[in-house]
């Protein structure tokens, strides 16, 4: 082969290595193509559009959901009996995660008010949607996204955007894999 002939051959394949992904991009944005992939890394489910809390409540509590990751149960009516198991269950999920679990608060929520007997889960907030249609409302028509009949798991993003919701057919093993992941996107 000619030296001409293989430095025109390097100089086109130049051009083609740096174009190459110039043009699938260009295509894959322009919806020309269409992919998606098979899988992704997270098993909850993304609740589009984001819900910001504070849109619908106002409270300490509301501006306590920012700047850390919040898990919310949220429980339709009262919780009585099963308030402790529900609370047990979060802070099992914060245990999870090992030395990220400061990064990840616990909040029960319910419509009615809560008893005020002994605390037994202090790391776990206490919320009462009581008198709050407005919250009820956004909380009921996420639930079937989530667990149905207004019960749910969510996560609340460090801006204080409702982002993703736990369906009854998440394992624990899966939900404590997508918290891992969530903790772990604001520094260390």
């Amino acid at each position: 082969m000619q030296a001409k002939t293989k430095n025109r051959l390097t100089i086109l394949f130049t051009v083609v290595l740096f174009t190459a992904p110039v043009v699938v991009a260009y295509l894959l944005s322009s919806g020309l193509i269409e992919y998606k992939p098979d899988g992704t890394k997270n098993n909850g489910r993304f609740i589009s559009p984001l819900v910001k809390i504070a849109d619908h409540a106002n409270g300490p509590w509301v501006d306590q959901l920012n700047d850390h990751w919040t898990l919310i149960r949220r429980v339709p009516g009262s919780c009585e009996p099963g308030c402790e198991q529900l609370q047990d269950e979060l802070l099992r999920y914060r245990l999870s995660l090992g030395h990220r679990a400061e990064k990840l608060e616990l909040m029960l929520m319910t419509d009615q008010s809560l008893s005020a007997g002994e605390d037994l889960f202090p790391l776990v907030k206490k919320v009462s949607l009581a008198g709050n249609q407005a919250l009820q409302g956004v909380m009921d028509q996420l639930s079937v996204e989530s667990l149905g009949n207004g019960d749910g798991l969510y996560v609340v993003a460090p801006e204080g955007f409702l982002m993703m919701a736990f369906t009854a057919q998440n394992s624990s093993s899966e939900i404590i894999k997508d918290l891992s992941l969530l903790v772990k996107r604001k520094g260390d």
